[in-house]
């Protein structure tokens, strides 16, 4: 089955890893287990991810 939550420990290649997927009414899954991810981390990657996405753009406008 198709997934998009990249914190769930069942989660691989966009992709569910359980034999059996459980949905409550609401559409959400049942067995999702979220991986805690410390605050630093997240803070260090954003700041990373938003440094590379300025450098790309900066080079987009210079080619104009």
């Amino acid at each position: 089955m198709t997934c998009e939550n990249r914190f769930c420990v069942y989660w691989s290649r966009d992709n569910c890893t359980l034999s059996e997927v459980r949905l409550d009414g609401m559409g959400s899954c049942e067995d999702c287990i979220v991986v805690e991810v410390p605050e630093e981390l997240l803070e260090k990657k954003r700041t990373e991810l938003l440094q590379k996405l300025d450098r790309s753009w900066e080079e987009m406008k210079r080619r104009g």
